[in-house]
């Protein structure tokens, strides 16, 4: 598995319309063939926010990419934020109630 982890940094005060959009954007991804699942992360003092999906695999990752982009630089763009890096990483292990 893998994990795509984006993060964004929106103005404080915008962080409840930002988690619309984004949720909004989640639910499209959520349709998207591969993805394990994934969380929106967010910190409403600073306004930094984070999105992680888990994808099945390297291909199913790889084809997601294009919609995810534009869904994330749009989401961002609708709240006056921006996306300020996206990392994929190896999902090597999970603990608590997350399997791997």
């Amino acid at each position: 598995m893998l994990a795509r982890v984006a993060r964004y940094q929106v103005p404080p005060e915008r962080c409840d319309d930002a988690l619309r959009e984004f949720g909004d954007a989640s639910r499209a991804i959520a349709e998207m063939d591969g993805l394990e699942g994934g969380y929106i992360l967010v910190d409403s003092e600073s306004g930094t926010m984070l999105t992680v999906t888990i994808w099945r695999d390297q291909p199913t990752l790889d084809a997601s990419e294009v919609r995810a982009a534009s869904m994330r630089q749009r989401a961002a763009r609708e709240v006056d934020g921006e996306v300020q890096s996206v990392w994929i990483f190896d999902v090597v292990r999970g603990f608590g109630d997350v399997a791997t």
